[in-house]
This record gives structure tokens, sequence and C-alpha cells, in this order.
């Protein structure tokens, strides 16, 4: 009895300071929750919005994109830099058919903790994870979901090229149930090793991304062309382990700050 009157006790003195003091405990989860259920206007460029979702990344070029304030976010020189255009379209980059990632919906500012996000997505990634893995039709990641966007039936000709030879390989993958249903799918049908001609291989395109200094504080104006006079042939990729394609863990630095979000508050009324 004396157990349960000091519970009581308990739970009603944490009630109690949360609501004078609304930056602890109860009051600390409703913010979040409530910054969680601001709804944000997606582009038309991006994969069906999930709601909370505000950044999106995409790790061809390694950008990040900023639902709030429409801007992508960008490494340059060793700055970050912000545009709405995004910079590597005039390189080959297709953006409508890009594969982009949703982040979870409790980071802030991504781009500042950049090595997790280029160590769990590296640059084509999704062609080791997903295309040559049998799992055709994937359009991006959500991390909150822990599953893919696949592209929906009417949109499917925009899909990449797939086949099973990457099955073969231990790589330590991890999948969620939906994508490895999916997979289990294709590997009964047999409808392994499908090429086709592809409207979305961005791979096929050299981004610049790993040669600003090159660049002279200027953009090129067309198209980078992949050199044809190579000695070797070219290699694809070898990506392995159990983080490869699995959303980055959100700590306590990396999350939105009180300060932070009165400061994008201030930002939204500005644009209205």
């Amino acid at each position: 009895m004396k157990r349960l009157k000091k519970l009581a006790l308990l739970t009603l003195t944490i009630l109690f300071l949360s609501n004078f003091y609304p930056g602890t405990v109860y009051g600390a989860s409703l913010q979040q929750d409530q910054r969680d259920q601001r709804n944000y206007e997606n582009p038309q460029w991006a994969p069906p919005y999930y709601q909370g979702v505000r950044y999106y990344y995409l790790p061809d070029i390694e950008t990040y994109y900023d639902i709030n304030s429409r801007e992508f976010v960008y490494l340059y020189n060793g700055q970050w830099c912000f545009s709405r255009e995004c910079p590597f379209l005039n390189t080959g980059f297709d953006l409508n058919n890009s594969f982009a990632i949703a982040l979870d919906i409790n980071v802030f500012q991504p781009w500042m903790h950049h090595h997790y996000y280029v160590s769990h997505y590296p640059r084509y990634y999704y062609k080791d994870y997903y295309d040559h893995s049998n799992i055709p039709y994937v359009r991006g990641f959500n991390e909150n979901s822990r599953s893919a966007f696949y592209w929906r039936e009417n949109e499917r000709h925009r899909a990449r090229n797939w086949d099973n030879e990457g099955m073969h390989s231990d790589h330590k993958f991890r999948y969620s149930n939906d994508d490895r249903q999916q997979q289990n799918n294709w590997n009964r049908n047999g409808n392994g090793n499908v090429n086709r001609e592809s409207v979305n291989d961005n791979s096929n395109h050299q981004q610049h991304s790993d040669s600003y200094d090159n660049l002279h504080g200027s953009r090129p104006s067309g198209p980078v062309v992949v050199p044809t006079t190579s000695v070797r042939t070219t290699q694809g990729t070898n990506y392995y382990g159990k983080t490869i394609g699995q959303p980055v863990r959100v700590e306590k630095q990396m999350r939105q700050r009180s300060e932070d979000h009165k400061s994008d508050d201030h930002k939204d009324e500005n644009r209205r």
C-alpha cells in the first residue's frame, strides 16, 4: 500500500513539474511530438511524403534537401552551401528520378553529422543493396519506417535495371520484412537478371562532387563526360556490412534544441 502511495505521489509530482517547466519529461516529449506533426510542402521530385519528415538525403551527390527552407545543402570547398536550385543538374544528374532517403523526423541539420550518412548510405549503395539483390522498383528509403519507397505501378518504367548477381555474395545486408518479401517474390517467380532500357540511372553520369578543387569557383556549363580512354575496365561497387542501408541513429546532439525551433518559426513567418 505504501509503495502505491509513493508511486502516485511521484506521478503527481512529474505532472506538476511538466506544467510549469515544459522542457522537462512530459513537456519535452510534447514539444517533440508537436514538431513531429508538422507537415511540410513536399517537392515534386521527392518520394511520397511521410508525415514529419523535414530532410531528404541524395546519396549520389552527397547533398541534403531541407523541405522547410526549400534549399539544397551541399559541401563545397570545405563549407556547407545552401541553394534553392540543385547544384548538380548541369552534370547530367536526374533529380526527378534520383534515389532519395527520407531522414529520421527527429534529426536537425543532418549535414552537420555528414560522416554518419555518408557511411550508412555511400554513393550508389542501392545498386548492391537492392538492384543486384533482386529487389526491383525501389524509389528510395524511409528511415522512419525502415523500408524502401517503391515506384507506383504506373511509374515502374522509371525504375533502374535489376538482377540477382549480388545474392551470391555475403554482403551481410539487413532488410526489412517488406523488402525481404519483395525479394522472395521475385526469386520464386524467376525474375532475376532483368536488363532493359532504363531512364533512371544516375550512375551513368560522373558527378563532380569529388572534384571541387578543379571547379575554380564556377560550375561546368554542360554534362561531365566519363573518359573513354582509360586503360583499365571499370569495376562495380562492393559495399558490405550491417550498417549499409540502415537508418542513422539520432543521438542527443543531433536533435533540434528549443532555441533552434524558435529560429525556424521566425524564418517561417518571414517567408509568409
